[in-house]
This record gives structure tokens, C-alpha cells and sequence, in this order.
């Protein structure tokens, strides 16, 4: 680690917790994380440096010291990946699930990134993210734009900031909705005690998603899903929450998921549509089921 990113402070109101349990509690910081910095004695309570078993006090003054993390240098990896459209500002292609986005611990020459990186002539300055504008969770197929160059990258991601872009995903679901239609608007949050998950919850960001049931039998149906906001795990949850989970989700799904064929959540990127903003043109992209969803579809009878 070189240098110091950020620096979070916080004011403890209710105590009785450890300190590095806290900051995971009360930060994006991963407990793992947070233990890491507080015996390296990135952390101070009330300007001293306290072993991670100090339980914090009502009053406590925590200070944070994120320390930048050496970035390592990316490799480019020749992968088989399924190039959908290509121009000279982006890039569309079809990500198989399995693949993760971007380099992270245990991912570091297997990403997403990296297969771009072999295929395009990428110029970026985005240390371990060129290119990438949105992603899509490492078991999760389908569609994804790729910059190649650095200001494309900023053009692209305001288009999905400004919500200038039709996303839709087709998910093989857990139950029988009363509705064919319906709107789940819920504000999304990451979770009181697992800082891997997401959650329903009131202090969240607002979050919509509009499902249109196209197959379903007593069990289980087809949907498409659109998403007008783009949270981390945005469908998974909103699904969940609204009793219908994901088949094959064993995060926020059904201990049934265990016993399926397929090994993820069932989830694919399947439509793309937007005005490109380097040329006026309509762009709509679409990509077809993959085969561990149809066997899925097959199997469950729809």
C-alpha cells in the first residue's frame, strides 16, 4: 500500500461493538479490511491506536486512514469473448457468466478488462478499470459496452448516469406473480451485517425496476426485467424482496437453487438501447438466451 486515498471520520453514538466490526458496520470497508487497518494502525480513537478488539465507547472519535492500494499492472489476455458491435469509440459484447469485470483480489489476469485490453487498442488512464462503463456481476451473461478510449468513457457513463439507455434483462424467477406487469420501486442499501450483500432498506438509493412476466407455470416464470436505475445487485434484490428470487441465486434465492442444473443466478443482459452520443444514431442490441438458461427454461417446464 502507497499513500493515503481517503480519510473517514466518524462519531460513535451507540458503543459496545469492535472496532473493526464498527467500521465495517458503518463504512463500505469490508470487516476483512478493516481489521487489516487497524492493526497496521491505520485507525485512531480519540487520536490513539486501539487493537481491533477495543469495543468502541458513545462518544468515541474514529479516524480513517484508506491507504491507496498498489495497483497492480494489467495484463492483456486473449479470451473468448463474443464482440456484438465495434466502432471506433466503443465496443458491445456479449459476456459469458463466470467472468468477472475488473481485476480484484484472486481476479487478477482473468477479468473482463483483461480480455479487452488483448482485443482493443484501449487508451484509458482509469488504473484497473479501462473501458469499462457499467458492469455486470461475475454470474451474470449478457450484453456490456466496452470505451476504448477515455473520453468515450466519460460520454458513455453519463448516458447511464442520466438514465439515457433502455436496459432489459431476462431472469428465471421462484413463484407465481399475481400481476403479468408490475413496478418495484425500493430503495437499495448495502446490508446491516454482510457488507458483500445489498439490501431493501430505508436509507438506501432510490432503486426501480419494471417486470413483465412472459412464461409461468405454479412454480416459476420467465420475466423481463427492466432496470431504470442501476444499483449493485439491483435485480437479485428487488426480486427477492418482492418474493420472487432468482433461480439459482443462492445468495438472496432459495436453498432449491442448490439442486439445479445451473450454477448462477439465472440473469441475462439481454437488450440494450440508446441514442449514441457520438453520432445521433438509435442503437439497439440484443442478445439471445445462453444455454444453461434454456436447459433452465426446458427443465422447469416453461
Amino acid at each position: 500500500m502507497s499513500g493515503i486515498e481517503k480519510t473517514i471520520k466518524l462519531n460513535v453514538e451507540t458503543g459496545n461493538m469492535r472496532l473493526d466490526a464498527y467500521i465495517a458496520d458503518n463504512t463500505d470497508i469490508s470487516r476483512s479490511f478493516a481489521e487489516r487497518l487497524v492493526t497496521d494502525e491505520f485507525v485512531k480513537v480519540n487520536g490513539v491506536s486501539k487493537p481491533k478488539k477495543y469495543k468502541v465507547k458513545s462518544g468515541d472519535s474514529i479516524v480513517i486512514d484508506v491507504p491507496r492500494e498498489e495497483v497492480p499492472e494489467l495484463t492483456p489476455v486473449k479470451m473468448d469473448i463474443e464482440i456484438i458491435y465495434d466502432c471506433d469509440e466503443f465496443a458491445v459484447i456479449n459476456k459469458p457468466a463466470g467472468i468477472t469485470v475488473h481485476p480484484a483480489p484472486g481476479h487478477a489476469d482473468d477479468t473482463i478488462v483483461n480480455a479487452m485490453l488483448a482485443e482493443f487498442d484501449i487508451t484509458d488512464d482509469n488504473d484497473l478499470r479501462p473501458g469499462i462503463v457499467h458492469r455486470l456481476d461475475k454470474d451474470t451473461s449478457g450484453l456490456m459496452i466496452v470505451a476504448k478510449n477515455r473520453k468515450s468513457r466519460e460520454v458513455l457513463s453519463k448516458v447511464f448516469a442520466d438514465r439515457d439507455i433502455d436496459k432489459r434483462y431476462l431472469a428465471v424467477c421462484w413463484g407465481k406473480p399475481k400481476e403479468l406487469e408490475f413496478t418495484i420501486e425500493q430503495p437499495i442499501g448495502r446490508h446491516y451485517k454482510d457488507r458483500k450483500r445489498m439490501c431493501v432498506r430505508e436509507d438506501g438509493r432510490y432503486s426501480k425496476s419494471g417486470v413483465r412476466v412472459l412464461k409461468q407455470n405454479n412454480n416459476a416464470f420467465l420475466a423481463e426485467i427492466r432496470i431504470f436505475t442501476g444499483r449493485t445487485h439491483q435485480i437479485r434484490v428487488h426480486m427477492s424482496h418482492a418474493g420472487f428470487p432468482l433461480a439459482g441465486d443462492v445468495v438472496y434465492g432459495h436453498r432449491q437453487s442448490l439442486k439445479l442444473p445451473i450454477k448462477r443466478q439465472a440473469l441475462h443482459s439481454f437488450r440494450l438501447a440508446f441514442v449514441s452520443p457520438f453520432t445521433g444514431e438509435d442503437m439497439v442490441f440484443e442478445s439471445p438466451l445462453p444455454l444453461d438458461m434454456k436447459e433452465l427454461i426446458i427443465g422447469l417446464k416453461l
